[in-house]
């Protein structure tokens, strides 16, 4: 009796938790993934607040403001006492995930610890189904049941149940305020984050958007995890969840324990999912492993096993029908078994409960398989770091060295940050050292291979070479899923060495912190002139001149470089005082300026046209415009329609948008069967009033700057003398690689090297001709090279491309009409480039 008793109290003990708690569906009033429900972001985390309020196995943490202000926060779910002991368990994932310990060390670390597991959820806000799927796990792990005893003693979860709050409440509004009408479960037809829409899944190395800082911040500086998932949507007609394994190539340098451990991960899930029933689980497919930028990807360079999940979409909400015979697995174009696809689905309905239903069980599957091979896990992260390490010291080569003396040094301080915030290991000489022929001064930086994150280094830092992969030699080559190269340095336009002997020096720790503290110098003339070669100073120019102080540009003073900036002292130091704090500036000073030699720069305003859609080019654009505090407005297609926009503008800039996406809001044939409708008030383009508005500005003296694609409305409108080599040109293959051009002398490369690496992708490559209008003149400032065109990445048709041109600068009349053929914004990462744009704007600003 007494037995039957005791057994009675514990199963009590395990369900009075639950009882306790509130459902999902019981606090949101619907049912959690439901036809036509979504939970928004806010209501999310006050479902996570009261958990945590309610439940001892429930912490949430706020990590800062995402970039429209809203709170980023994750949930710690693990037992109580885990959770109380979370800063000692944090303390044995970091001593492992470093190698500090010795082996002995790390083996009673490991039986000691627990295995921590990140679940990121929603990156892309219309792949929504993950952040609703968060509340049910959220809500399974606190209730404490007995399914979930062994997770919950053995892992600590962090759960991110939206990596971007931001779009996650733009897509719940717009499907909210579309429910019921011919447009519901459309997404809307703007970026769902706000300067990078789909690209914020780009941003995991370079690092620039605010949420991107603080998730790796919260992963590499603090949890140190075992295992890591991002939960994603793809297509509706194909599986109905992939999971790894990945697709061949795998990107180098990865230790083969990554790979193993992921490919062990996945094939648990996919056996779990089969034991449910759920078919459509499939691996392989379209997602390889040759790619650095992405959140899950972000792992496996840091030693930690990277699991995509990506689900078949659904209309976000609203369900869809899927006939048999438009079901495509990715294994099987007929839908037919494989060995990675045993049990395809063969259509039907699909629902938000399915996807919340998959996510939901693969979620739990690998809680599981992490809970069973805890220690295992902690002992991997240990042995792929000391291994790391140990190659780092005897493999060439063993650092790279970024020199102090740079074309911009503030721009490879940049590239430090940018290496930091991933928590990769910097060090700064105290004495000059000489390696071979080459001596590098004193506060250079050092980036020793010796160290856990090697592979992020080697990725960083080497020059890609993506491999020739074809099914057959007659047969088209196997292109990247993504880009095809990614190293950093030459998007940045930064100088680096690698060092392949063992390296003796003096040298020391840098952080972030250091870098931030520069003094702003004190002693200083009253004209006070900044060097047009930093990216920095094109800062100062644009804020000094949007608030109608002096700026003087050098014109042919050989004292300094040509195209740097002057200010007067009495007028501007304050302000770049301040500037300076943000932007690190690099001031000279004299008592006297020859200023009959400098040109003086009259304010100015850009208009940026933004396209309805996902323009993520004109979203990284937007981005580096308020970067550096260009002084613009934002240009609507149903602006076309006021006859004075025009007149509010000296320069105007599209950047991304297709010929028809200007002129009609159509997009390229090639995307039609992509697009979606949306209601006329967010559907059209310019048309032909605003082609008679932008052809006037041109008339009154005034720029236009057309960058990637839309350089073919420039060309067809304006009939320019330029022909787009690359369009339609199929014997030019080259999927996102830096290639080599050559920079002339020009107002619109000033401060710029005198070679370049340009991010090709489809870009714009132009063959001019001689105007045959008088008053009408064009130059080419930027051209491709004669031969050895590849810097990193592949290239096919290179001589397609030889001594073709990159940039015109075309003048009609006193108007100007300029052509930035590639994206020299690049997701942030064409530092090395931005010049090229920043000239364009200050053309518009020449007296």
């Amino acid at each position: 009796m007494k037995k039957t008793l005791l057994v009675i109290l514990l199963l009590s003990a395990l369900v009075a938790p639950a009882q306790s708690l509130q459902t999902p569906d019981q606090f949101l009033g619907f049912q959690l993934g439901g036809d036509g429900n979504l939970a928004r972001y806010d209501r999310i985390k006050a479902y996570f607040e009261l958990l945590a309020k309610n439940s001892p196995r429930v912490r949430t943490v706020n990590l800062g403001k995402t970039t429209l202000g809203n709170d980023l926060f994750m949930a710690l779910i693990s037992e109580e006492a885990n959770l109380k002991d979370i800063d000692k368990l944090k303390a044995v994932t970091r001593a492992l995930s470093q190698g500090e310990v010795d082996a002995a060390e790390a083996g009673r670390l490991a039986a000691a610890g627990k295995a921590i597991v990140v679940i990121t959820c929603n990156l892309h806000s219309t792949e929504i189904a993950s952040s609703q799927m968060a509340m049910e796990l959220g809500y399974r792990l606190a209730a404490g049941g007995a399914d979930v005893q062994e997770i919950l003693g053995n892992v600590v979860l962090a759960l991110f149940p939206s990596v971007n709050p931001d779009g996650q409440i733009m897509e719940v509004d717009w499907f909210n305020k579309t429910r019921g009408t011919e447009y519901e479960g459309t997404g809307a037809p703007y970026l769902y984050h706000w300067y990078a829409g789909h690209d914020n899944n780009r941003d995991w190395f370079k690092a620039s958007l605010k949420e991107t800082g603080l998730i790796l911040k919260a992963l590499y500086h603090d949890l140190y995890p075992q295992v890591l998932v991002d939960e994603h949507q793809m297509g509706s007609s194909g599986d109905r969840l992939f999971i790894p394994p990945y697709q061949d190539p795998p990107t180098p340098g990865l230790h083969p324990l990554v790979w193993r451990s992921i490919n062990l991960i996945g094939s648990r899930i996919a056996y779990d999912l089969e034991r449910l029933g759920l078919k459509g689980v499939a691996s392989r497919g379209d997602f390889s492993g040759w790619w650095i930028g992405s959140l899950d990807d972000t792992a496996w360079f840091h030693n930690i096993p990277g699991i995509l999940f990506e689900g078949a979409s659904v209309r976000l909400a609203a369900p869809i029908f899927i006939e048999p015979e438009e079901v495509r697995s990715a294994e099987s174009f007929r839908n037919e078994e494989r060995v990675f696809s045993p049990n395809p689905w063969k259509g039907g309905w699909w629902r938000l409960s399915d996807l919340v239903h998959y996510g939901l069980q693969a979620s739990l599957s690998v809680l599981a398989t992490a809970a069973r091979q805890r220690e295992e896990l902690l002992l991997n992260t240990y042995q792929v770091a000391r291994e790391n390490i140990a190659r780092g010291e005897s493999e060439a080569p063993t650092a790279f060295i970024v020199p102090r003396q740079q074309h911009d040094p503030v721009v490879a301080e940049r590239f430090i940050q940018a290496l930091l915030k991933s928590n990769i290991r910097v060090f700064q000489l105290t004495h000059p050292v000489r390696v071979g022929d080459s001596l590098f001064d004193k506060r250079s930086y050092v980036v020793p291979l010796a160290q856990p994150y090697r592979a992020f280094v080697r990725n960083i830092f080497d020059r890609q070479r993506y491999p020739d992969i074809r099914k057959s030699r007659k047969a088209e080559p196997e292109l990247p899923y993504d880009m095809a190269a990614w190293t950093l340095p030459l998007g940045m336009g930064v100088r680096t060495a690698a060092v392949n002997e063992p390296l003796k020096a003096l040298m020391e720790p840098v952080s972030g912190e250091q870098l931030a503290q520069r003094p702003f110098p004190e002693e200083l003339d009253e004209y006070i002139v900044l060097d047009s070669r930093h990216n920095s100073s094109y800062r100062a120019a644009f804020e000094l001149l949007a608030k109608g102080l002096a700026v003087y540009r050098n014109a042919d003073c050989p004292d300094f470089a040509a195209g740097s900036f002057a200010f007067r002292k009495s007028e501007a130091l304050a302000l770049l005082k301040g500037i300076h704090a943000e932007a690190p500036l690099a001031p000279v000073s004299r008592k006297e300026l020859p200023l009959a030699r400098f040109r003086r720069l009259r304010p100015f305003k850009a208009g940026l046209y933004q396209n309805w859609g996902h323009n993520m080019t004109e979203g990284w654009l937007r981005y580096v415009f308020d970067e550096y505090r260009i002084p613009y407005e934002t240009v609507r297609p149903k602006d076309a329609a006021r006859k004075d926009w025009e007149k509010k503008f000296d320069v105007m800039v599209f950047a991304g948008a297709s010929e028809t996406e200007i002129e009609s809001g159509k997009p390229p044939k090639k995307w039609e069967k992509w697009s979606t409708p949306a209601p006329p008030e967010y559907s059209g383009g310019i048309g032909e009033q605003g082609q008679k508005l932008l052809q006037d500005m041109v008339k009154k003296g005034k720029t236009l700057v057309f960058m990637e694609e839309s350089c073919n409305y420039a060309i067809a409108k304006f009939k320019l003398p330029v022909t787009n080599v690359i369009e339609d040109n199929e014997k030019v293959v080259c999927p996102g690689s830096y290639l080599r051009a050559e920079v002339k002398e020009s107002p619109l490369t000033l401060g710029m090297d005198r070679s370049a690496a340009v991010f090709f992708r489809s870009t714009p490559t132009f063959e001019t001709r001689l105007p045959r209008v008088a008053g009408e003149s064009r130059s080419t400032p930027l051209v491709f090279a004669d031969h050895d065109l590849l810097l990193s990445g592949w290239l096919e048709g290179e001589a397609e491309l030889a001594r073709r041109s990159l940039l015109v600068d075309y003048r009609r009349g006193k108007g100007r009409i300029i052509l930035i053929g590639p994206d020299v914004i690049h997701r942030t990462h064409g530092e090395g480039t931005y010049k090229i744009m920043f000239n364009s704007l200050l053309a518009a600003a020449e007296e």
